[in-house]
């Protein structure tokens, strides 16, 4: 990945604004000390910033971080003040400190595909979290048959606009290979990106992430020395339903 393909990522995702409400609430139940897992280019952290959290902003990519040093220039000093950018695994986390909210968003913990990753994630978790402190992430409720029966079918994304440079980009993606044994999904996601002058240009990535079940998770949190405080199957409070599409766990260290 290079400094443009990490500028092209956020655009990519800056519409994407439906759990944000739920992490600034978090954070002002939780905070100030936040600590982002896989925050990317501040999608999240930027705004909690704004509202007075300390966030430690945790990427794996230094372009990622690159760019979010970047967006934070826009921002007052005093917001910027506020996030730190730490190039870190987030299997491995080793940081100075503890704090009132760990959180994963946007799926970032199907990222690790071998158990003991998960494992080592979570327990490093614990070690970093504050008395009441939480962990709290949202991953994908799998819908095996869905993908089964849709396996290599392209299907759209939606059609979205960058408002800083007027680009149009439109979304879409496809299953390219599901191991029922590991939960191990593969995937491809395309953006056409059409700028207010010039050509059409294409950004094709692929993935390989964990699927969980909510059972499997439970065990997970379990072993890691965290307790389960709630689960939910939205970002408005709502319970897991047989169509929800995700999963959202707030969990605690275990007494």
């Amino acid at each position: 990945m290079s400094d443009d393909e990490a500028r092209r990522f956020a655009a990519e995702h800056a519409h994407y604004r439906e759990d944000l409400r739920f992490w600034r609430d978090a954070a002002t139940r939780l905070g100030p000390a936040v600590l982002d897992l896989g925050a990317a280019a501040g999608r999240v952290a930027i705004p909690l910033a704004r509202d007075g959290a300390d966030v430690c902003a945790l990427d794996r990519s230094p372009h990622m971080l690159a760019e979010l040093r970047r967006r934070l220039g826009d921002e007052p000093p005093v917001v910027a003040a506020r996030v730190r950018t730490v190039e870190g695994d987030l299997a491995h986390i080793d940081l100075d400190g503890r704090f009132g909210l760990v959180m994963v968003a946007m799926n970032t913990l199907q990222v690790l595909t071998e158990p003991d990753d998960r494992l080592t994630c979570l327990r490093g978790v614990r070690d970093h979290l504050a008395d009441g402190g939480e962990l709290i992430f949202d991953v994908a409720l799998p819908d095996t048959a869905e993908i089964i029966d849709s396996m290599g079918v392209e299907r759209s994304g939606g059609v979205h606009h960058d408002a800083g440079s007027g680009a149009t980009l439109h979304h879409s993606s496809w299953y390219d290979r599901w191991d029922p044994a590991t939960h191990t999904l593969e995937f491809s996601l395309r953006v056409h990106e059409t700028p207010r002058e010039g050509p059409t240009r294409e950004a094709l990535r692929h993935h390989r992430v964990h699927l969980f079940t909510p059972d499997e998770l439970a065990s997970l949190v379990a072993r890691a020395g965290l307790r389960q405080i709630q689960v939910l199957g939205d970002f408005d409070g709502g319970p897991i339903e047989n169509d929800s599409e995700r999963q959202i766990h707030r969990c605690g260290v275990a007494a």
